[in-house]
């Protein structure tokens, strides 16, 4: 892809733009001679959330750029300048800057003469907040109202969810209400975590991650020992790495992992009692059940979000406790899953192959 560079003019800093005068022996104002886009733009021109390398002088004490804004440009967006040298700096685009003409701010309020820059007109999107219909906390789901917010919004025809496995199941949400900086997004009952983007007849805009809460699955029997498959959804076994035993860096892996997509529920297996919940680098988001007959512990790890039941939660064989994620040291979305003999994770137990377990659960349905 090629890159893209504007020649700086010398035009004054609108009034609005903070400069003060430079005094003697004062650092120099800034000033800008080239810009070039060098990362996430659309063919080759800057656009919201492009990085781009400034090169002029007097630069070394840059910590932020100021763009126009909004549908006529009338709005400040201030954005991040890093790895400043006297020769060049570094700028991320806001998601919402407008065509126009930037400055470069130092720390010691130094103003540099504005550039003039093209931002390309792809329609962006820079964030969102659930309306209605939303998970606790306001957070989206499955079926959720969402208002997108951004700039070159108004011919969006829809939006599109990846979960990040392929175009093969891709979603389409509806949208309405369409505004140069906004539309209304009805989130696909079935949709889970990933990235999406608002779509026009022949662009779209740059994919922005979005977490969609899974919704608790449909009530689910215990099977004739008291017990169900632990992941409610398509799942496989993975290959040789995924099994108990598999050799790791430093260790052997202790647990199965069941692959399934990233939002499909998770239920306890057993009735049991909540033991441990929390985050670990290498297992992410994590919770322990000690079940009651037999008395042995399962772990749950790489969970999608934190678990909401504290510790000493009773839980019933079929109980909603999360979904499926890659948080921690996962490479792709995948569960976990650990059992342990008493006394317990941790506590004195060993950890054994719960293959075996797991086939018989899902033989059972």
């Amino acid at each position: 892809m090629p890159r893209t560079r504007f020649t700086a003019l010398a035009v004054l800093v609108p009034a609005l733009a903070l400069a003060a005068p430079a005094q003697a022996g004062a650092a120099p104002l800034p000033s800008i001679r080239s810009v070039e886009c060098i990362a996430a733009c659309a063919d080759g021109q800057p656009r919201g959330g492009s990085l781009l390398v400034v090169s002029g002088t007097g630069l070394g004490n840059v910590y932020q750029a100021v763009f126009p804004g909004g549908r006529d440009g009338i709005r400040d967006l201030r954005g991040r300048a890093g790895q400043a040298s006297t020769t060049t700096v570094r700028v991320r685009v806001p998601w919402e800057a407008s065509s126009g003409t930037f400055v470069l701010g130092t720390r010691d309020g130094m103003v540099s003469r504005a550039e003039p820059v093209r931002i390309a007109p792809v329609p962006v999107v820079s964030r969102w907040k659930c309306m209605r219909q939303c998970a606790p906390g306001r957070k989206v789901r499955g079926g959720s109202l969402v208002l997108v917010r951004g700039v070159r919004l108004g011919a969006v025809r829809n939006a599109v969810l990846n979960n990040g496995r392929g175009r093969a199941d891709d979603m389409r949400a509806r949208v309405s209400h369409q505004r140069f900086d906004s539309f209304r997004m009805r989130v696909p009952g079935k949709a889970i975590t990933g990235t999406f983007a608002a779509r026009e007849r022949r662009r779209r805009s740059p994919g922005r991650r979005i977490t969609v809460q899974p919704r608790a699955p449909a009530a689910v029997t215990p099977g004739a020992a008291g017990s169900v498959f632990p992941v409610r959804g398509a799942h496989t076994f993975g290959g040789a790495q995924s099994r108990f035993g598999a050799g790791r860096s430093g260790h052997t892996h202790q647990g199965q992992d069941v692959m399934a997509a990233c939002g499909v529920p998770l239920v306890s297996a057993t009735a049991g009692t909540v033991n441990y919940t929390g985050y670990q680098s290498s297992a992410g988001n994590y919770m322990v059940i000690r079940g009651t007959v037999p008395v042995q512990d399962y772990v749950y790890m790489h969970m999608q979000a934190p678990p909401t039941l504290p510790k000493g939660t009773a839980v019933g064989a079929g109980q909603a406790v999360g979904a499926v994620g890659e948080t921690g040291n996962a490479q792709g979305c995948h569960l976990h899953f650990e059992i342990w003999s008493a006394p317990g994770w941790y506590d004195g137990g060993r950890p054994f192959d719960p293959l075996p377990q797991l086939r018989a659960w899902e033989a059972a349905g």
